[in-house]
């Protein structure tokens, strides 16, 4: 009567010949006391009504594990829950001895909470993996559906199953989950977890967590980013052969990407797979290309790149504007020589560059951020403020810093479009809407200080922004409309060199017959007369140029009284 269907406490009491004292205990105990059920080694057949004549199985993972079955337990596979050994190769980073050191005693003591907190890919698993110097079993509560708390419950439970089984130590990452005042569930979920722990706990985040509110000790070490020399060896070694034919290119990619063990990890696999679909030795350009290739990924369904082959001839500028570009150039050209050589770095929160593009739309704001990205060979990221900014609490300020965490490897800008939208000014608390848009505010406010990428905020509307936004910004870069000399130029600068054009064309003509124009309207005149040529099959003259703008003016809301329209 047992075997696929189970046995129960009766039958067990029967074989064993238990006293009938003895099996009421052990049935009380299964009805959640026992270690038994409480790590899921064992499970009812029928869990809505147990009692003495409950059968009981044993749980799938435990029969697949004695039947020497190494897959990971599909609970924990739902989570991106997996089993990392220790590593065999690791680079020791001097600056987290005394770190390691210590984490090193509280796994080999009793039980507790370890949070190690720090920016994504900055090496906190392998410093939990370095000090435990034992197998550690991971899930990442962020691969979860959260809503439901049942299944946070089920995979806690799984990791601890499964730690017990391969005597590892439980790892939960993604504890920035547990953020918010939506979250007490899950954070409850977690805390029961933790009390039943027999082992310590390692908890990973990228920002401080809230009192997880256990009886047992937590401590807290924070993993900064590792410096230009380790990660130079970290690049060394995850490229192998290929890092001594690079020479020079190791050690320029160690002082450009602000990585951590994690993402140069990520970063080589991804240019191994570059130069051999190239089909050749890694180069430098594969680093830069899997570099990007992270970043992409990070950021995958919160911003595009936007990609342009636009140039400094394509933009016309006053000398005063020319002057304020070439110093925010220089600023993210020089950042590493002037704040970490010359010391100027310990006098500033952050080591990142912020700048604000202010001016009328259509005047060029975009299009210099996509010229200065070409300039400094950075990719160009366009942040999506739709997927960014959400109605739930507290979701919208992870959004953003997983934005800036991504940016913050120093290959990628920025770009926040009507930024005015996220960064507006704080206002009087009245109510939960005006309290929680003002905390949106402060984080952002945090998080931009603490930035060490590089970022651009575009906005219409000047005065709308925060005051304190103005004074964490590295260059605010006024547009004003052209004048009548700027407009010539953007009529003859945007006109493409292929393109049919009329032996002589009056530019200086068709800038002052329309003062109203800026780069943009400019240019979707000039293509409004490609297509005009186009379809007659004809070239561009000064007619069609006329008739374009004046259609131009016209969907501006402009009245057109010119010569030729």
């Amino acid at each position: 009567r047992y075997g696929r269907t189970g046995i129960s406490v009766a039958q067990f009491a029967m074989l064993d010949e238990l006293e009938h004292s003895k099996g009421i205990r052990l049935a009380r105990e299964l009805l959640g006391t026992s270690p038994l059920v409480r790590h899921r080694l064992i499970e009812p057949i029928d869990p809505r009504a147990i009692s003495i004549e409950t059968a009981w199985v044993a749980a799938p993972r435990i029969v697949s594990f004695l039947a020497g079955d190494d897959a990971v337990d599909p609970v924990l596979a739902d989570a991106g829950g997996r089993l990392i050994e220790p590593p065999t190769d690791p680079v020791v980073d001097p600056e987290l001895d005394e770190a390691r050191a210590r984490v090193r005693e509280l796994v080999a003591g009793e039980p507790c909470v370890i949070v190690l907190q720090g920016r994504r890919g900055t090496g906190r698993r392998t410093l939990a993996r370095m000090a435990a110097d034992r197998p550690i079993v991971a899930i990442d509560l962020a691969r979860l559906d959260l809503g439901n708390a049942s299944a946070v419950r089920d995979a806690l439970t799984a990791l601890g199953r499964e730690a017990l089984l391969c005597e590892a130590v439980p790892l939960v990452a993604g504890a920035d989950e547990l953020a918010g005042p939506d979250a007490s569930a899950r954070r409850r979920e977690l805390a029961r977890f933790i009390e039943a722990s027999t082992k310590p706990v390692f908890v990973v985040a990228t920002s401080s967590l809230p009192p997880l509110e256990v009886t047992r000790p937590v401590f807290r070490f924070e993993v900064p980013l590792p410096g230009p020399r380790m990660r130079a060896a970290l690049w060394q070694r995850e490229l192998g052969d290929a890092a001594r034919t690079l020479a020079d290119g190791v050690s320029r990619a160690a002082l450009r990407f602000q990585l951590g063990p994690g993402g140069i990890h990520d970063a080589a696999v991804a240019a191994r797979a570059s130069a051999a679909a190239r089909g050749g030795g890694i180069r430098e350009h594969d680093l830069a290309q899997g570099v990007r290739s992270t970043i992409e990924e990070r950021l995958h369904g919160l911003a595009r790149r936007s990609s342009s082959h636009l140039t400094w001839d394509d933009i016309v500028l006053p000398p005063d504007l020319v002057r304020q570009v070439e110093l925010l150039v220089s600023r993210v050209r020089n950042a590493y020589q002037v704040l970490e050589t010359w010391g100027f770095q310990r006098h500033l929160p952050g080591s990142g560059v912020a700048a604000l593009f202010s001016g009328p739309p259509g005047t060029g704001k975009t299009m210099l951020a996509s010229v200065l990205a070409s300039t400094l060979g950075l990719e160009l990221f366009r942040i999506d403020l739709a997927q960014i900014t959400s109605k739930w609490i507290g979701e919208t300020e992870k959004q953003l810093d997983r934005v800036f965490d991504a940016a913050d490897t120093g290959h990628a800008i920025l770009l926040f479009d009507e930024a005015d939208s996220l960064f507006a000014k704080r206002t009087e608390v009245k109510g939960a809407t005006e309290r929680y848009a003002n905390l949106e505010v402060n984080f952002l406010l945090q998080r931009i200080e603490t930035f060490s990428g590089v970022a651009i905020l575009t906005t219409n509307m000047d005065g709308s922004l925060d005051p304190a936004f103005r004074r964490r910004l590295a260059a605010h870069i006024r547009f004003g409309h052209p004048d009548v000399d700027e407009r010539r130029e953007l009529w003859r600068r945007l006109m493409p060199k292929d393109a049919p054009v009329a032996a002589r064309l009056d530019f200086t003509g068709l800038a002052q017959d329309f003062p109203g124009f800026a780069g943009a309207q400019i240019r979707n005149a000039l293509t409004t007369a490609a297509f005009m040529a186009a379809a007659s099959g004809g070239v561009i003259d000064q007619s069609l140029l006329s008739r374009a703008a004046a259609e131009e003016s016209q969907a501006m809301g402009r009245i057109v009284t010119t010569r030729d329209a």
